[in-house]
């Protein structure tokens, strides 16, 4: 039998496999009113022995690194290249938990600068006739500020206006992963894929009930930094069709990332 062979009959037998797992939607309980005011506040909190329970008590053990790491890291820096519609942008990324963004994209025609501080969402096109920043229109920030989050939406499983559930063990782009899907009450519906071998996210799926559209983001070239998992390449989808691919280049952690670098300029 050839390699090529044995790498399908592989994938196959996994598939049976985990099949016996995916038979119904599992939905997170809370434990009780006492235990769920304490357990809001958990980033990774004690999780019960159920099959929801141990896929997400796995995924931050080693898709984030454990409760420990996470307390350490309170701010990132990423660069990269960012590739649009064929156009190569440079891209400085700043983010600080629990949301708030700040983000530089610079071409040969100039650069604009994308920001939330935690209350508002603004953009800035410096260098230009109008070179003072504004507050997004309203829809436009209500996007931006749900892809602000520090972390993803399946940590803090006890917050309120989320319901997180395990939906099915699928294929996607040739692992195998567990389907987690988080409920939230601002209309966004995310789907995590994550591998059942390294329990990293390999696919997120955002889908706007209000709008109805379907944003898509593959994750691969997995290093760590700082104790955090970090993807090297990220390619993004908009109702199927290709709309970027981020190229991460050099990643700091905790590198004196202060509040005020997140208000809107003046």
């Amino acid at each position: 039998m050839c390699e090529s062979s044995i790498k399908f009959s592989l994938f196959v037998i996994l598939c049976i496999l985990v099949a016996p797992f995916s038979s119904a939607v599992e939905t997170l309980k809370p434990l009780g009113e006492q235990s769920e005011l304490i357990l809001r506040q958990t980033a990774m909190p004690v999780l019960d022995e159920t099959h929801l329970g141990r896929i997400l008590t796995r995924h931050y053990n080693q898709g984030l690194g454990g409760p420990e790491s996470w307390r350490k890291i309170e701010s990132s820096r990423v660069t990269g290249s960012l590739n649009v519609d064929g156009r190569e942008l440079e891209m400085a990324a700043y983010q600080k938990k629990p949301n708030l963004i700040k983000i530089i994209l610079v071409s040969e025609n100039g650069s604009l600068m994308l920001g939330h501080d935690g209350e508002q969402a603004w953009r800035h096109l410096p260098n230009t006739k109008d070179e003072s920043a504004a507050p997004m229109a309203v829809e436009e920030a209500r996007r931006f500020i749900h892809v602000a989050l520090f972390g993803n939406y399946l940590l803090y499983p006890y917050r309120l206006g989320k319901t997180i559930s395990f939906i099915d063990t699928v294929p996607v782009n040739g692992n195998i992963c567990h389907q987690i899907r988080v409920t939230l009450e601002t209309d966004f519906q995310i789907d995590y894929y994550i591998d059942i071998r390294t329990y990293l996210e390999t696919k997120v799926v955002h889908f706007d009930k209000k709008n109805k559209t379907t944003k898509s983001t593959v994750f691969s070239d997995y290093r760590w930094e700082a104790g955090m998992p970090v993807a090297q390449k990220v390619v993004s989808y908009e109702n199927g069709e290709l709309v970027s691919r981020l190229d991460i280049e050099e990643v700091q952690i905790n590198t004196g990332v202060m509040p005020w670098m997140f208000k809107i300029p003046r």
